[in-house]
């Protein structure tokens, strides 16, 4: 079959489905949307919770003279570089957030919306990459100042290092096999769909 032929059938009202089917598959793709935003809501209120919870802990330490900041400012410096990531990462949602177009609620603003998740999602990962080296060293050196101060043993320091080697690297690969087994195959549909949509 001739690709004009194929593309006329395929386009043709027998292939349409009709406004009842139409409402029913919009309906799904906005609570597949609404789902998506919920969960990167919670993906994000998750950690500032717990950042504000460590924060707290940590002003409180210090308020008591049990911690001093000269001695185990690695802590700090970790705790801040965290801060800095949850801040990267609402700009970036901010930035990349969809702006909706005059027809509001079409399918083609509604997969607009989606790759704008979508790309918010892969932005989320980059900064995430980009500021593991950045985290890496303050975690040493907070790991070493605990044991220089006698908070830790030379076994529990090295202890440490090997608990949060292994969850930063299941957190790179399971972030990793995200990126490229979940996402970026989602942006190519997307983006396929969107151009049937033009």
């Amino acid at each position: 079959m001739e690709f004009d032929r194929l593309e006329a059938a395929w386009r043709s009202p027998a292939n349409t489905p009709d406004a009842r089917v139409q409402a029913y598959l919009m309906e799904e793709v906005m609570k597949s949307l609404k789902a998506r935003r919920r969960g990167e809501i919670l993906l994000f209120a998750i950690p500032a919770v717990t950042m504000s919870i460590f924060t707290a802990i940590a002003v409180r330490a210090i308020a008591q003279g049990r911690m001093d900041p000269a001695r185990e400012w690695g802590a700090l410096v970790m705790l801040g570089v965290c801060w800095l990531v949850l801040g990267a990462v609402l700009v970036a949602g901010v930035l990349l957030r969809h702006r909706r177009s005059q027809d509001q609620g079409s399918m083609r603003d509604t997969l607009a919306a989606m790759l704008s998740a979508n790309r918010r999602a892969r932005t989320n990962l980059k900064i995430f990459l980009m500021m593991l080296p950045v985290f890496l060293v303050p975690m040493l050196f907070s790991v070493t100042q605990l044991h220089q101060v006698g908070k830790a043993s030379e076994r529990d320091a090295w202890q440490m290092l090997l608990v949060f080697g292994l969850a930063l690297g299941a957190s790179v690969t399971w972030n990793t096999a995200r990126y490229f087994g979940v996402m970026k195959p989602e942006q190519r549909r997307l983006e396929a769909l969107l151009k049937e949509y033009e």
